[in-house]
């Protein structure tokens, strides 16, 4: 390019802060706005495997992304009497990387934020986009404030419920349920783990992750069609309950069940997926991560391939002189490997499910022990591959 790019990122979460501070390396002046008045997340934790810790090196932010978070090896399968099933490792160690780093979500975000402003990146919250006019060269972005400036690309990093996917590439393109939800709390690790537990229940599973010595966080998912409310002041104790369900009363897991009856921050988020065919632009609009890809956290890589969009994004704009070239060559690389691990996660969804009868639970259980091992070293091969 022969002059610096001027760039929108529309959303500061987990990918559009680390796009923000890819874009920036590569000379681009790239402004940030949000709808949120701060930055904040929903959730509790998350966790970056090989893939999402290379990308996170090329922003800059490896070293203190190993800092704030917690090395984990692999994850020990259980059933729900507590007999192990199955271990299995998140890969090997390639070009000195963890297999895989969990952190709290508010942490990262933190820390991406700090370091898109040290890279010349500017924010405005509580801001949204009031409308794109585009022209040739640039797109004309009219704020809600009323106020406009003219950018090379708009990038809509603005999640699962993505005003610029709505509108630019159409509402057929919403948010779809896909039968599953997950319960969410943080808790304290008395058990002291160090990498995570996940116990196979009928009908669901319990996970317990940590984050460092002294915390960690419990997800419940489990089939629940439709959207039902629940009471805010109940929350704790529904999935205390929903956690019983799964296990039939099993001891194995009844003390973090019984931090989770006095926990004050439980999250319910029914699953959704969104998936949008090439391209993920229209001219100088585009949509990445979530807005473009939103998947099951199943391969635990909905947050990398976020990450990872940016990154790829920034080395071909870097390597093409043409913006248009740059759009073609990125989807290239990205359709394929981000459409391999979408589908791939929602499939290691519907076989978790299929365990409510005693028949089904079994067979669960015997191909946990024995081929979920194979099936977790072709997942672990799929995000080692280059992206």
């Amino acid at each position: 390019m022969t002059r610096p790019l001027r760039i929108l990122v529309v959303g500061a979460g987990i990918g559009g802060l680390s796009a923000a501070s890819a874009l920036a390396r590569i000379g681009a002046r790239v402004d940030v706005i949000d709808d949120k008045p701060e930055i904040s997340v929903a959730g509790v934790g998350f966790g970056l495997r090989i893939n999402g810790l290379r990308a996170v090196r090329e922003i800059g932010l490896l070293e203190k992304v190993l800092q704030i978070g917690h090395t984990a090896p692999g994850i020990d399968n259980y059933d729900a009497e507590g007999n192990l099933l199955s271990t299995m490792s998140y890969g090997t160690q390639d070009e000195g990387l963890p297999g895989c780093v969990t952190m709290s979500r508010i942490a990262f975000l933190e820390l991406a934020a700090r370091h898109a402003l040290d890279n010349g990146c500017t924010f405005r919250m509580s801001t949204t986009v009031a409308d794109i006019q585009q022209h040739d060269d640039t797109a004309t972005v009219t704020f809600s404030g009323g106020d406009s400036a003219d950018y090379d690309l708009v990038l809509g990093f603005d999640g699962l419920h993505s005003q610029i996917r709505r509108d630019y590439f159409g509402e057929k393109h919403a948010p779809r349920p896909v039968g599953g939800v997950a319960w969410r709390v943080g808790l304290p690790n008395r058990r002291r783990i160090m990498q995570p537990i996940i116990c196979q229940g009928y009908g669901g599973k319990i996970m317990l992750t940590p984050l460092s010595e002294d915390t960690m966080y419990m997800v419940l998912t489990v089939a629940e069609e439709g959207r039902p409310r629940y009471d805010a002041s109940r929350m704790a104790e529904i999935m205390h309950d929903r956690a019983a369900t799964l296990t039939r009363g099993s001891e194995f897991l009844a003390d973090a069940l019984d931090d989770v009856r006095h926990a004050e921050n439980v999250a319910y988020t029914p699953y959704s997926t969104v998936w949008v065919p090439y391209p993920w632009f229209r001219g100088r609009v585009m949509i990445m991560g979530d807005a473009a890809h939103t998947m099951t956290p199943y391969l635990g890589s909905g947050a990398a391939m976020s990450i990872e969009d940016g990154v790829v994004l920034a080395q071909e704009l870097a390597r093409n002189d043409a913006v248009l070239d740059a759009q073609l060559d990125f989807m290239k690389r990205r359709l394929p490997r981000v459409r391999a691990v979408h589908d791939r996660s929602i499939e290691s969804m519907l076989e978790e499910f299929d365990s409510v009868t005693d028949e089904t639970y079994r067979a669960r259980i015997d191909h946990l022990r024995h081929d979920e091992p194979i099936a977790n070293e072709y997942a672990n091969r799929l995000l080692r591959m280059p992206y």
